[in-house]
């Protein structure tokens, strides 16, 4: 599997190479913001993704994606319910 090695958000004052978990230990970025950030990303792929499934028309294919999709949701949601606990009690992190 290739490692997924992800920009830092661009919002934060990060010294150049830094890999965006080196960023959160070091508290350069907030970990509400990268998790805000994950809910953001899923809510865009699940809305193109979405968007295009109708028009697949092989039957295993469809239901692939939507199986799919459907982990995409089950992953947006529990990172949004994180965003928002750790947006209500910020000590968490």
């Amino acid at each position: 599997m290739k490692k997924i090695v992800p920009d830092p958000p661009h919002f934060s004052q990060i010294p150049e190479g830094t890999t965006l978990s080196d960023a959160i230990i070091e508290q350069f970025v907030p970990v509400d913001e990268v998790v805000s950030s994950i809910t953001h990303y899923l809510l865009l792929a699940y809305n193109h993704s979405r968007y295009f499934i109708e028009s697949i028309e092989n039957p295993a294919l469809r239901e692939s994606l939507a199986n799919g999709l459907g982990a995409m949701q089950i992953a947006w949601a529990q990172a949004d319910a994180l965003a928002l606990a750790l947006e209500r009690k910020p000590n968490l992190h």
